[in-house]
This record gives structure tokens, sequence and C-alpha cells, in this order.
């Protein structure tokens, strides 16, 4: 991905106004949900929208720990506004190859296995009532996504 150093974790954060916002650290894994509820109370005590407020202050930590490590500036107060008018306009402001959201219930996933036959592992992982919960998946090719089981 770029931007992102490997020697480094991998910080993720994800706003999905409705939902909340989440933080996602790998290695170890922890992940960690602002609720909703608590993002539209940010924002109505300060008067301001709280997901893009939030946003601001994620992307301040993201841009203080990068001039910490020589990796670019700090980010000034100033900016740090500009940043939450983006984030309210919806720009992307993502180094990700992609990102993608919708709503989908469990039922629908199980549903789609059968047309997604290379993703079939990854599905059933993601619809588990049990087991772990983080799992890694492989992609399957014709040949072997009949022999593996959900």
């Amino acid at each position: 991905m770029a931007g992102l150093r490997r020697d480094r974790d991998h910080i993720y954060i994800i706003g999905d106004k409705g939902v909340g916002i989440f933080l996602i650290k790998i290695s170890p894994v922890r992940i960690v949900r602002i609720p909703d509820k608590e993002v539209r109370r940010f924002g109505k005590e300060n008067n301001c929208d709280g997901y893009a407020a939030v946003a601001a202050l994620c992307w301040r930590v993201i841009a203080d720990h990068r001039a910490a490590h020589g990796d670019g500036p700090q980010l000034e107060p100033d900016n740090l506004v500009g940043i939450a008018s983006l984030a309210e306009a919806g720009v992307n402001l993502s180094n990700l190859e992609f990102s993608f959201g919708t709503n989908m219930s469990t039922t629908a996933i199980e549903a789609t296995r059968a047309r997604n036959r290379s993703l079939k592992m990854a599905l059933c992982y993601l619809t588990q009532r049990t087991g772990n919960n983080l799992q890694d998946a492989v992609l399957l090719d014709d040949g072997n996504a009949d022999d593996f089981v959900c």
C-alpha cells in the first residue's frame, strides 16, 4: 500500500455515519469502535459535525506520528479545520488502494457464497458465529473451492 512502511504497525481508521468510527491496529490486532451515539454527542457538545471533527483528530494523530518519524510535518491547527471540512464534504482522505462499505446481513452474505467461489473461505469465516475473531483466509480457485466446507 502506498505511503505505509512495512516495519511499523498499520493503523486503519474507518468512519461510517450511523455506525461509528473504527480504529483498527494490526499486529497485534486491536479494534476500537467509537459508537455513532458518542460521535454525535461529541459533535453536539462542540457545535460541529462529530464525524468530521473526529476524522480530523484521527488524521492529526497520523500526521503527528509521521512527523515524529521524519515522514512529514505536524498538522497545524488551521490545517485541522481544513481536514474537518474535507471529511464533512465526504472527500476521500485515505491512502488505501480501496475501501468499500455496505449494509449486508449474515444471511445475505451466506447466500452469495455460491456465486463467489474464490471468496468462499473468507465469506464463511466472516459469517462464523463461533471461533476466532480473526482468521486468515485464502482465495480459492475452481479446483479447490468445492473442497472447502463451511
